[in-house]
């Protein structure tokens, strides 16, 4: 009896302790559950709000940017894009005030891998209607490119691409220029924005980088006097091939904060063929285009400096005399601007930044037999204006611009008259994402 007793106290002892070891197993469960709610129901609540961690923007190989995002993803899709629209109130009763949804961009981009990167640019211009009478289409892929990151010395871009001459063809995204419309010379010498088809070949190597490529070549048919080469790009629609150009750029970092570096292009120029502003037989167009360019810049606490200087030519056919475009192009500008609440040690993401730009350029610089120089087209803009950033991915800009030429003709629009001696006020609102 006693043995019975014995054996029932030590069964009653190992339930009770299988008992409480597993009531302590399932309280440790529970916990565990627990923590794993908490977890989800706090990534639920930051979905809901949105509370979802802001990337990093920043420039890569000098892009803007928006247009850099998808180099900072781990792997897969990146969504990006850019907007601004102006508004311009000309200070002369012939020429009407304008405001335009001057650009609306959206970046698509995939990193296959941790080497092999695809980026895309779509642009819709002028709100997507390139002529408003007659409501024409206005949009187009500004660049497609795969990048193959080799290594920091040596990689390949091949695609549809910017070209990398001047401050603002790479680097254009509202947030990041001061004015409310992009500089003269970086409009009209470097036709702003310039893509083209072809392999380039990046790098850098301690302070220097460099950006070589061969692409293809411009369109001599389609330049005017007014705009020089800016007509000439394909924009990679049923391009003429048979022309190619290269272009080489070379940048060096002096110090934290100061670059100085150059661009050359050469590049062959034909005419259009299959049907579209074909030549005669007779009479092809055709040209060589140089454009070099140098330029620096200094970014030292509250206060950024820029300087360009730029020159171009054409050696054409005869086609060219008497045609009015410039057979040599020149220009240079130079821009300061202070940020204001950094230089008053005030601490916020706000800036305030007053800025003041000087250009003076000639598109008629040299000319062509038969061409006399169009004074209108050696002119001078002084720009002075502040951007106001309440965020740094949004800006709003408001400046004046004080514009001459050596023209003697007065200001107006018309026959008889100068419009590039007409001043006006700009306005701008811009953001990136």
């Amino acid at each position: 009896m006693k043995t019975l007793k014995k054996a029932l106290v030590v069964v009653v002892l190992v339930l009770i302790g299988v008992g409480q070891a597993l009531a302590s197993e399932r309280e440790e469960r529970l916990k565990q559950i627990e923590k794993q709610i908490e977890v989800l129901t706090e990534e639920v609540e930051k979905l809901r709000l949105g509370a979802v961690a802001e990337p990093e923007y920043k420039s890569y190989t000098g892009l803007g940017p928006a247009a850099s995002k998808v180099y900072g993803v781990e792997k897969g899709l990146s969504i990006g894009g850019y907007a601004e629209l102006t508004y311009a109130n000309y200070q002369h009763s012939s020429k009407n005030d304008l405001a335009d949804i001057y650009r609306f961009i959206l970046y698509t981009g995939y990193k296959f891998s941790d080497w092999i990167v695809m980026n895309t640019e779509l642009e819709f211009e002028h709100a997507g209607i390139g002529n408003v009478e007659k409501r024409s289409s206005e949009t187009t892929v500004e660049f497609m490119y795969l990048d193959f990151m080799l290594s920091k010395p040596f990689n390949i871009r091949t695609g549809y691409m910017l070209m990398p001459i001047g401050f603002i063809n790479e680097y254009h995204e509202p947030t990041v220029y001061y004015g409310s419309f992009r500089p003269d010379i970086e409009t009209y010498i470097i036709p702003s924005t310039w893509s083209e088809i072809g392999v380039m070949a990046y790098g850098s190597a301690g302070n220097l980088s460099y950006k070589a490529a061969i692409v293809n070549g411009l369109r001599a048919d389609l330049f005017k006097s007014s705009s020089w080469i800016k007509g000439g790009r394909q924009k990679a629609a049923k391009i003429n091939a048979d022309r190619g150009a290269a272009l080489f750029n070379l940048n060096y970092a002096v110090t934290p904060g100061i670059i100085v570096g150059g661009t050359y292009y050469h590049g062959l120029a034909g005419s259009g063929k299959g049907g579209v502003s074909a030549d005669s037989v007779s009479q092809p167009r055709k040209g060589t285009v140089k454009l070099w360019e140098v330029h620096a810049e200094a970014r030292i606490k509250a206060v950024e400096l820029r300087a360009l200087y730029i020159e171009g030519s054409i050696d054409g056919n005869s086609w060219f005399n008497g045609s009015g475009i410039g057979k040599g192009v020149k220009g240079w500008y130079l821009e300061g601007a202070v940020d204001v609440l950094t230089l008053l040690a005030l601490t916020t993401e706000y800036s305030l930044q007053p800025f003041v730009r000087y250009e003076k350029y000639d598109l008629n610089d040299d000319v062509f037999a038969g061409d006399t120089p169009d004074k209108t087209l050696d002119r001078t803009v002084t720009t002075v204006g502040v951007s106001f950033k309440p965020h740094p991915n949004v800006v709003l800009k408001a400046d004046y611009q004080m514009r001459d030429t050596a023209s003697a003709l007065p200001e107006g629009k018309g026959s008889g008259l100068d419009e590039y001696k007409i001043d006006q006020f700009n306005a701008a609102i811009g953001f990136l994402f």
